[in-house]
Protein backbone atom coordinates (compact mmCIF):
# COMPACT_ATOMS: atom_id res chain seq x y z
CA UNK A 1 0.00 0.00 0.00
CA UNK A 2 3.11 2.66 0.60
CA UNK A 3 4.22 1.74 -2.62
CA UNK A 4 1.31 3.13 -4.30
CA UNK A 5 0.56 6.00 -1.92
CA UNK A 6 3.77 7.35 -2.37
CA UNK A 7 3.92 6.48 -6.50
CA UNK A 8 0.19 8.10 -6.40
CA UNK A 9 1.77 11.20 -4.62
CA UNK A 10 5.07 11.33 -6.73
CA UNK A 11 2.43 10.94 -10.10
CA UNK A 12 0.55 13.83 -9.25
CA UNK A 13 2.97 16.20 -7.81
CA UNK A 14 4.72 15.51 -11.19
CA UNK A 15 1.51 16.48 -13.52
CA UNK A 16 1.37 19.60 -11.46
CA UNK A 17 4.66 20.77 -12.28
CA UNK A 18 4.12 19.63 -15.83
CA UNK A 19 0.37 21.98 -15.77
CA UNK A 20 2.10 24.24 -14.03
CA UNK A 21 5.28 24.38 -16.53
CA UNK A 22 2.35 24.85 -19.60
CA UNK A 23 0.86 27.83 -17.38
CA UNK A 24 4.15 29.18 -17.25
CA UNK A 25 4.92 29.56 -21.21
CA UNK A 26 1.72 31.58 -21.13
CA UNK A 27 2.47 33.78 -18.30
CA UNK A 28 6.13 34.19 -18.66
CA UNK A 29 6.90 37.43 -16.66
CA UNK A 30 4.62 35.87 -13.08
CA UNK A 31 6.17 36.52 -10.29
CA UNK A 32 4.73 33.03 -8.76
CA UNK A 33 5.72 30.12 -10.97
CA UNK A 34 9.17 30.16 -10.57
CA UNK A 35 9.36 29.49 -6.84
CA UNK A 36 6.30 27.16 -7.39
CA UNK A 37 7.96 25.71 -10.33
CA UNK A 38 11.07 25.11 -7.78
CA UNK A 39 9.18 23.79 -5.48
CA UNK A 40 6.40 21.61 -7.31
CA UNK A 41 10.09 20.09 -8.85
CA UNK A 42 12.12 19.59 -5.23
CA UNK A 43 8.71 18.10 -3.83
CA UNK A 44 8.73 15.71 -6.90
CA UNK A 45 12.47 14.58 -6.18
CA UNK A 46 11.82 14.23 -2.49
CA UNK A 47 9.17 11.56 -2.98
CA UNK A 48 10.60 10.29 -6.12
CA UNK A 49 13.59 8.60 -4.19
CA UNK A 50 11.64 7.14 -1.69
CA UNK A 51 9.64 5.42 -4.88
CA UNK A 52 12.27 4.27 -6.37
CA UNK A 53 13.69 2.06 -3.33
CA UNK A 54 9.97 0.65 -2.84
CA UNK A 55 10.39 0.04 -6.94
CA UNK A 56 13.75 -1.60 -6.41
CA UNK A 57 13.13 -3.62 -3.35
CA UNK A 58 9.87 -5.15 -4.48
CA UNK A 59 12.02 -6.23 -7.81
CA UNK A 60 14.53 -7.68 -5.76
CA UNK A 61 11.97 -9.39 -3.53
CA UNK A 62 10.17 -10.73 -6.44
CA UNK A 63 13.89 -12.15 -8.18
CA UNK A 64 14.98 -13.77 -4.70
CA UNK A 65 11.66 -15.61 -5.08
CA UNK A 66 11.76 -17.08 -8.44
CA UNK A 67 15.68 -17.38 -7.54
CA UNK A 68 14.43 -19.43 -4.87
CA UNK A 69 11.69 -21.18 -6.92
CA UNK A 70 14.30 -22.16 -9.73
CA UNK A 71 16.49 -23.73 -6.80
CA UNK A 72 13.78 -25.51 -5.35
CA UNK A 73 12.82 -27.02 -8.58
CA UNK A 74 16.34 -28.26 -9.12
CA UNK A 75 16.51 -29.55 -5.32
CA UNK A 76 13.01 -31.58 -6.34
CA UNK A 77 15.11 -34.26 -8.97
CA UNK A 78 18.43 -34.08 -6.53
CA UNK A 79 15.97 -35.33 -3.60
CA UNK A 80 14.23 -38.27 -5.74
CA UNK A 81 17.97 -39.14 -7.44
CA UNK A 82 19.70 -38.83 -3.34
CA UNK A 83 16.74 -40.83 -2.11
CA UNK A 84 16.52 -43.31 -5.22
CA UNK A 85 20.67 -43.74 -4.65
CA UNK A 86 20.20 -44.20 -1.12
CA UNK A 87 17.76 -47.37 -1.57
CA UNK A 88 20.01 -48.70 -3.92
CA UNK A 89 23.49 -48.03 -1.85
CA UNK A 90 26.64 -50.08 -3.47
CA UNK A 91 30.14 -49.30 -2.67
CA UNK A 92 31.91 -46.06 -3.95
CA UNK A 93 28.68 -44.27 -4.46
CA UNK A 94 28.36 -40.73 -4.54
CA UNK A 95 25.13 -38.68 -3.65
CA UNK A 96 24.16 -35.86 -5.37
CA UNK A 97 24.10 -32.38 -2.63
CA UNK A 98 20.92 -30.13 -2.27
CA UNK A 99 21.10 -26.57 -3.11
CA UNK A 100 21.29 -23.87 -0.91
CA UNK A 101 22.93 -20.47 -2.72
CA UNK A 102 19.66 -18.37 -3.94
CA UNK A 103 18.17 -19.25 -0.21
CA UNK A 104 21.35 -18.11 1.53
CA UNK A 105 21.79 -15.16 -1.32
CA UNK A 106 18.10 -14.05 -0.71
CA UNK A 107 18.80 -14.48 2.90
CA UNK A 108 21.96 -12.64 3.55
CA UNK A 109 20.96 -9.78 0.83
CA UNK A 110 17.56 -9.33 3.20
CA UNK A 111 15.23 -9.48 0.15
CA UNK A 112 12.34 -10.93 1.38
CA UNK A 113 10.33 -8.36 3.59
CA UNK A 114 10.13 -9.56 7.30
CA UNK A 115 6.35 -7.94 7.50
CA UNK A 116 5.32 -9.76 3.83
CA UNK A 117 7.16 -12.96 3.48
CA UNK A 118 6.90 -13.64 7.36
CA UNK A 119 5.79 -17.54 6.34
CA UNK A 120 8.59 -17.77 3.58
CA UNK A 121 11.18 -17.31 5.59
CA UNK A 122 10.20 -19.07 8.25
CA UNK A 123 9.48 -22.17 5.86
CA UNK A 124 13.43 -21.40 4.23
CA UNK A 125 15.13 -21.32 7.36
CA UNK A 126 13.36 -24.54 8.30
CA UNK A 127 14.12 -26.07 4.56
CA UNK A 128 17.83 -25.06 5.03
CA UNK A 129 18.44 -26.84 8.13
CA UNK A 130 16.61 -29.79 6.49
CA UNK A 131 18.53 -29.98 3.51
CA UNK A 132 21.77 -28.92 5.62
CA UNK A 133 21.26 -31.86 7.94
CA UNK A 134 20.72 -33.81 4.77
CA UNK A 135 23.75 -32.96 2.77
CA UNK A 136 25.63 -33.51 6.14
CA UNK A 137 23.96 -36.85 6.04
CA UNK A 138 24.91 -37.77 2.76
CA UNK A 139 28.47 -36.80 3.02
CA UNK A 140 29.30 -39.14 6.14
CA UNK A 141 27.18 -41.97 4.22
CA UNK A 142 29.30 -41.15 0.90
CA UNK A 143 32.46 -41.24 2.97
CA UNK A 144 31.50 -44.33 4.39
CA UNK A 145 31.08 -46.10 1.52
CA UNK A 146 33.72 -44.69 -0.78
CA UNK A 147 36.47 -44.93 1.88
CA UNK A 148 35.43 -47.94 3.13
CA UNK A 149 37.01 -51.04 2.35
CA UNK A 150 34.49 -53.63 2.47
CA UNK A 151 30.96 -52.41 3.88
CA UNK A 152 28.73 -54.70 6.11
CA UNK A 153 25.48 -56.30 4.52
CA UNK A 154 23.51 -55.23 7.67
CA UNK A 155 24.90 -51.43 6.92
CA UNK A 156 23.44 -51.34 3.09
CA UNK A 157 19.97 -52.93 4.73
CA UNK A 158 19.81 -50.10 7.40
CA UNK A 159 20.52 -47.49 4.79
CA UNK A 160 17.96 -48.91 2.24
CA UNK A 161 15.71 -49.00 5.46
CA UNK A 162 16.13 -45.49 6.54
CA UNK A 163 15.86 -44.05 2.85
CA UNK A 164 12.58 -45.53 2.34
CA UNK A 165 11.19 -44.24 6.14
CA UNK A 166 7.49 -42.24 5.40
CA UNK A 167 9.37 -40.56 9.09
CA UNK A 168 12.84 -40.57 7.58
CA UNK A 169 15.18 -37.45 6.58
CA UNK A 170 14.18 -38.15 3.01
CA UNK A 171 10.18 -37.55 3.81
CA UNK A 172 11.14 -34.62 6.05
CA UNK A 173 13.09 -32.75 3.48
CA UNK A 174 10.44 -33.69 0.51
CA UNK A 175 7.45 -32.52 3.07
CA UNK A 176 9.72 -29.14 3.65
CA UNK A 177 10.18 -28.95 0.11
CA UNK A 178 6.53 -28.85 -0.82
CA UNK A 179 5.70 -26.63 1.91
CA UNK A 180 8.35 -23.72 1.05
CA UNK A 181 7.47 -23.99 -2.65
CA UNK A 182 3.88 -23.61 -2.30
CA UNK A 183 4.77 -20.70 0.01
CA UNK A 184 6.81 -18.71 -2.54
CA UNK A 185 4.30 -19.64 -5.52
CA UNK A 186 1.86 -18.35 -3.37
CA UNK A 187 3.99 -15.26 -2.54
CA UNK A 188 4.52 -14.86 -6.40
CA UNK A 189 0.87 -14.65 -7.11
CA UNK A 190 -0.16 -11.91 -4.85
CA UNK A 191 0.23 -8.49 -6.15
CA UNK A 192 2.96 -6.59 -4.95
CA UNK A 193 1.88 -3.79 -2.07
Amino acid sequence: MLRYTVRVITFGILFALLAESVWWCFVPNSAVMQPLNASLAVTAAIFGIPADRLAAAAAQRRQALLALRHDLLRNRTLLTEARELAQNPSHGQVYPRLILGALDTAVLLNALSPSRDQNVLNLVLDWRGIAFDLNRRLEMTELRLCTGDLVDRAELDLLRDIAGRPDGHFARAASSLEALSSAIDLSLRRPAR
